[in-house]
């Protein structure tokens, strides 16, 4: 088993990327965590499993086959597990504030994709 805390950069908030991690974590039996950071720009993912799940995880965090996640940056360091999670969660802040965040993001990228009919 290892642990490995791994930051993500890019466009990673408000556009599902929790949800996209989290359902990648769960299917390969991967225990930990993942959350926004303060930065909007940042994601932090906690996951434990055995070296070589983590290294086939951390190749589909990059979300290459999406439109909206743009992934540019993925740092990894890798330490002993703790064993302090029994699954794959996702951290919530303010969820209020969140989904919030995430409507007026919809909005902008539902302007964009419908064409103005004045």
């Amino acid at each position: 088993m290892q642990r490995a805390t791994i930051t993500v950069k890019g466009r990673v908030q408000k556009v599902g990327y929790r949800e996209f991690v989290a359902q990648i974590a769960n299917k390969m039996e991967i225990s930990g965590t993942v959350q926004n950071l303060p930065d909007g720009k940042t994601v932090k993912i906690i996951a434990e499993a055995e070296k070589n799940i983590l290294e086939n995880f951390i190749n589909l965090l990059w979300a290459k086959d999406d439109n909206i996640i743009k992934v540019i940056k993925i740092d990894v360091e890798y330490e002993p597990p703790e064993g302090e999670y029994e699954f794959f969660d996702i951290i919530y802040d303010d969820v209020q504030k969140e989904n919030f965040g995430r409507i007026e993001k919809l909005w902008c990228f539902l302007r964009v994709l419908i064409p103005d009919r004045r």
